[in-house]
């Protein structure tokens, strides 16, 4: 077995379930996320520059990252009507709730999708994956206190962002 392969199938048994999460939370998709983790090994088996990353870790994370931010604007998102998708609204007011809550969080990854890349993952590490700044800037080969910056200058664009599209 070539040591690529070798390295690939480590990153899988080590890091696969974590991948697997990362995507299913940026797509939202249950039934996509197969796909997806299957496509981001086949573009680490196919990237020229793979071999030569520090951390493969980071490398596949942020392959991932761009990979579901791909798969997000291929996609056309079309909210569901109350009525024909969800009969229990009017029997459980939290159903209401969810579904809004949902159509709130796709407008959220929407936006995120259109920042720069170092600003879209720092946003998906730190918000969705929940990591630390310092843990971020480790993966990344940058200074928290830059990521933080980057952070909150994102953050700044996104509220803009979907403060626009509610007026």
């Amino acid at each position: 077995m070539r040591e690529r392969q070798k390295k690939i199938l480590r990153l899988l048994d080590i890091s696969g379930p974590r991948l697997h999460r990362l995507l299913a939370r940026l797509v939202r998709r249950e039934d996509v996320v197969g796909d997806l983790l299957q496509e981001l090994f086949i573009r680490l088996w196919n990237s020229k520059t793979f071999d030569k990353a520090d951390d493969p870790l980071a490398y596949a994370y942020r392959t991932a990252i761009n990979l579901a931010f791909e798969w997000r604007r291929q996609q056309q998102i079309v909210c569901r009507s109350v009525e024909g998708d969800c009969p229990a609204v009017k029997e459980n007011p939290s159903a209401l709730s969810k579904m809004i809550r949902d159509e709130e969080l796709e407008q959220v990854l929407d936006a995120t999708s259109r920042l720069k890349d170092l600003a879209r993952d720092v946003v998906v590490m730190r918000y969705i994956e929940q990591e630390s700044y310092e843990t971020i800037a480790e993966r990344l080969g940058k200074k928290p206190q830059h990521l933080r910056s980057v952070c909150a200058k994102a953050m700044a664009q996104l509220r803009d962002v979907l403060t626009r599209e509610k007026v």
